[in-house]
């Protein structure tokens, strides 16, 4: 079964096992080996599943267009499955001191407060927000800042001096980065919160009387 949803009449699928969905749950899957090997000290097959974890965020989505299977499992696990990458490399980052603990918790405390917020207020009846623009960007801001750090990681471990001493200021440029998706995360946040603000004033309550 499928149904139509947005402005551009977008079919979304009710299906579970679609190629995309089974993308976003391999991703998930990697998480947990990247964090193993991350954390062990064995940092190039680490690497190496990263890039995998990252390179997969853009294929699903691709397909899911590509090939009409847009589902409605699959618009919920995609932006999850962000989340979960995002939280484990920053844990398995500062764990091991490459980033700092005040700037990994900064970035988790949000992603924590917007799911329980997200699936209280589902809860509620109320509807699923899309995601806006700021938050699009925080993202994209975040995963390029871990991806040059995963960078200076590399360069780090590589033995040779040239590229060695270019690790320092590599990491630098990445946590810039991380910072700056750190602001437009809470930033997006900010920007839900009104969101739902206004769907809760608008929702009808017991009486069937409007709460604005």
């Amino acid at each position: 079964m499928a149904s139509v949803s947005g402005d551009d009449e977008e079919v979304v699928l009710n299906r579970v096992l679609t190629a995309p969905n089974a993308i976003s749950f391999a991703r998930l899957l990697l998480v947990p080996v990247f964090l193993l090997l991350y954390v062990a000290g064995r940092v190039l097959p680490a690497m190496i599943v990263l890039t995998v974890v990252g390179t997969s965020d853009f294929v699903d989505g691709y397909v899911a267009r590509a090939t009409g299977q847009v589902s409605v499992l699959g618009k919920l696990l995609d932006p999850l499955a962000d989340r979960i990458v995002i939280i484990a490399v920053l844990v398995a980052y500062s764990i091991k001191g490459t980033v700092p603990w005040w700037l990994s918790s900064v970035v988790i405390a949000r992603d924590v407060i917007i799911m329980v917020a997200f699936a209280v207020f589902e809860r509620r009846g109320l509807p699923r927000l899309p995601v806006n623009r700021t938050g699009k960007r925080a993202t994209a801001a975040l995963f390029t800042g871990m991806g040059v750090i995963s960078i200076s990681v590399v360069l780090k471990v590589s033995g040779v001096a040239s590229l060695k001493s270019a690790a320092s200021g590599t990491r630098a440029a990445g946590l810039v980065l991380l910072g700056a998706g750190a602001v437009l995360y809470w930033a997006a946040g900010f920007l839900y919160a009104r969101e739902i603000r206004s769907l809760l004033k608008s929702k009808p309550g017991p009486d069937g009387s409007n709460r604005a």
